[in-house]
């Protein structure tokens, strides 16, 4: 499009360069995005919390402990 209708893209004076940016930025892009996609699989592979089952098959929670203000609540 640079080279067959360069009045629709204002402000480029040299299209081979324009080219090479392109080209360059859409490359950073798509590593960025690998690298992005490569550390949620790590992250999701080796630092998963365990849940473990009570015997009725459902997964435990449990609420922090401890003194915590109520902010105006009303608790016997």
């Amino acid at each position: 499009m640079i080279s067959t209708q360069p009045f629709y893209i204002a402000g480029i004076e040299d299209a081979a360069e324009a080219k090479t940016s392109a080209f360059g930025a859409c490359g950073m892009f798509a590593f960025t995005f690998v690298a992005s996609m490569l550390g949620i699989w790590y992250d999701s592979q080796n630092k998963a919390e365990a849940i473990e089952a009570e015997n009725n098959g459902e997964a435990s929670y449990q609420l922090a402990g401890g003194d915590y203000p109520n902010y105006g609540g009303t608790s016997a």
